[in-house]
């Protein structure tokens, strides 16, 4: 079974993005037997789908974890939804600002990830873990990817994807004065929780 994990490259003020501390963190450790890769994405309305279809087929992925970094959070965040639609206050790294823009004009409105996140929401909890269900993944770049996984998914080439936001992590230097911070060890128990659990007996 295997596994691939992405986070975020550094974008706007952050040096720092807590997506990709979680994701190399996790992939470097035991995972019950679950070969876990991590992929660093671009921060990229038009490169994000193309990376992230390059590391599913390179690493020939059962299952798509995606972090995000969602500073202002005081708890992880189990996505249920991508919306079929680009918007965003600030640029992406590519400069490239979306105004209302249709991800593919002939594709769903949204789509849903299978994975039970209400087994996953209470499995988290469950290892003392700050955690919470959300039906909104944004219009920024993580949305994006959310997007792309869920059609690889609806594709087969995938079992299933999950995109998961996270705080800032304690130390982070570049996070906002006075926004909760969460351990980054937790936020690694977190997602190992997820992997573990959505890859048992399958």
């Amino acid at each position: 079974m295997r596994v691939v994990i992405t986070g975020f490259e550094p974008y706007l003020e952050y040096a720092e993005n807590s997506s990709w501390e979680v994701a190399r963190a996790v992939a470097s450790r035991d995972n019950c037997g679950v070969e876990v890769v991590a992929e660093l994405l671009p921060v990229s309305f038009t490169r994000v789908g193309d990376a992230l279809r390059g590391a599913v087929e390179r690493n020939k992925a059962d299952y798509i974890i995606l972090l995000g970094q969602s500073g202002g959070s005081d708890r992880v965040k189990l996505e249920r939804i991508a919306i079929n639609m680009m918007d965003a206050r600030n640029v992406d790294n590519d400069g490239f600002l979306p105004n209302e823009q249709p991800i593919d004009q002939s594709d769903s409105a949204a789509l849903f990830t299978t994975l039970p996140v209400k087994a996953l929401r209470s499995a988290i909890e469950a290892k003392g873990v700050g955690v919470k269900i959300s039906n909104s993944a944004g219009l920024y770049v993580c949305n994006r990817s959310y997007f792309e996984a869920l059609r690889l998914c609806r594709e087969q080439r995938v079992k299933g994807a999950l995109f998961v936001h996270l705080p800032y992590y304690e130390g982070q230097s570049s996070a906002k004065p006075g926004k909760p911070t969460i351990v980054l060890e937790d936020m690694v128990t977190a997602i190992q929780t997820i992997i573990i659990n959505i890859t048992t007996d399958k």
